[in-house]
């Protein structure tokens, strides 16, 4: 699977976990789900793992643009504040980083960390 979602009730965080295969449809089909868990049970902080994940097949800068772009369109609808925990493999690295720029610049509120206790805790304080 090439990806993990899990809800935390009692800190009101989605958590989504990417495996080292999960390619550019995993993300934008665990994208849709995040969000639809979000609307249906009235979350705003999402977690995003993808410390495993490494992308063989690097999407192209206009799909990375285009999903950063979906990610800030999408948030409007369902507002939400995402932590990601960033990849291991530089490569991957700076795919994500570059996507969370450009969803960044268009309103996005999301910051990426190299430890999940540390993405978890500054959720606690953004999302309440």
């Amino acid at each position: 699977m090439a990806y993990e979602i899990s809800i935390d009730d009692q800190l009101g965080i989605v958590e989504v976990r990417l495996s080292e295969d999960a390619t550019h449809g995993a993300h934008v089909k665990a994208r849709d789900e995040l969000l639809e868990i979000c609307r249906t049970h009235n979350i705003r902080a999402i977690l995003v793992d993808a410390r495993e994940l490494v992308i063989a097949d690097r999407p192209s800068m206009l799909e990375l643009f285009d999903f950063g772009v979906s990610w800030s369109e999408l948030a409007r609808r369902t507002p939400v504040v995402i932590a990601g925990v960033l990849p291991h493999d530089l490569a991957t690295r700076e795919s994500l980083l570059f996507g969370d720029t450009v969803a960044t610049n268009r309103g996005l509120v999301s910051k990426a960390f190299d430890d999940t206790e540390e993405a978890r805790a500054w959720l606690r304080t953004i999302a309440t």
